[in-house]
């Protein structure tokens, strides 16, 4: 029996494959010391060769013995953490463009608490507008933003001043406008501001009651964007502040309707 065939028995009976190359190589080596010694007695190459395996007793129980003084459990354990964490890198890097890109297909939901469909503001606005069968009385413009924690929040868009028909001929007022939440940990989800005490005033001295002020919110995109509502706004007040506050910071925003004063 040759060298290499007597290498290839012995460490076909690892269990512990990555031991294999090294103990390979050691084998060798020390057939191929053996071999030169055999050598330089006058012996030919191959007879050498085939003395010095024969010194090494049989090939599946030195393998076997290898195998118990060789555990697979630290090979095993290698490869499966090894496997768990290409697997957990890839639902990360998954979840990470799902929540970066956000979703893009649907007409805003009515529901505060499904996702509503990241898309163009004005897209997003335009198709509340329509579902609720509203019209619009008035625009304005919105200022300001804070940071809450981890979530830096600024206005978009423009603000709408929405009539909205009601059962019986009877109509309410709402006034509406979108707020950016940026985050940059795509493992957060979307700041829910429905948990946020918000204080709404007016420049007629105004205060509204929270049950009048709504939110309808994205899912947990790192850039969320979120309708702010108030039902019935004082019909002569023309500026309105919304300041949402938290022990983790604040953001305020002013509404100035066309024909007010800027703030």
């Amino acid at each position: 029996m040759y060298r290499r065939q007597f290498c290839e028995i012995v460490t076909r009976q690892l269990r512990c494959r990555w031991e294999a190359p090294a103990i390979r190589q050691e084998l060798s080596d020390h057939i191929q010391d053996h071999q030169a010694v055999l050598m330089a007695t006058g012996m030919d190459r191959d007879a050498a060769e085939e003395a010095a395996v024969a010194a090494m007793g049989d090939p599946q129980e030195l393998g076997r013995a290898l195998d118990l003084a060789h555990s697979p459990w630290p090979w095993r354990l290698y490869h499966a953490a090894l496997t768990a964490a290409v697997l957990l890198f890839g639902l990360a890097l998954c979840l990470g463009l799902s929540n970066l890109f956000g979703s893009t297909s649907g007409i805003p939901p009515k529901d505060p608490r499904v996702a509503l469909a990241e898309q163009d503001p004005e897209y997003i606005m335009e198709q509340y507008v329509r579902s609720q069968g509203d019209s619009v009385i008035d625009t304005g413009t919105v200022t300001g933003g804070g940071d809450i924690g981890p979530y830096s929040l600024s206005p978009v868009g423009e603000a709408l001043l929405i009539l909205r028909p009601g059962n019986g001929g009877d109509a309410s007022t709402h006034l509406a406008f979108l707020v950016s939440s940026l985050h940059l940990q795509p493992w957060l989800g979307a700041l829910v501001t429905d948990n946020l005490p918000c204080t709404v005033v007016d420049d007629r001295g105004n205060t509204y009651d929270p049950g009048r002020i709504s939110f309808l919110y994205t899912g947990n995109s790192p850039r969320d964007l979120c309708r702010v509502f108030l039902e019935e706004p004082d019909p002569d007040a023309r500026q309105f502040t919304f300041t949402l506050a938290s022990d983790r910071g604040s953001a305020a925003f002013t509404v100035t309707l066309e024909g007010g004063d800027a703030p």
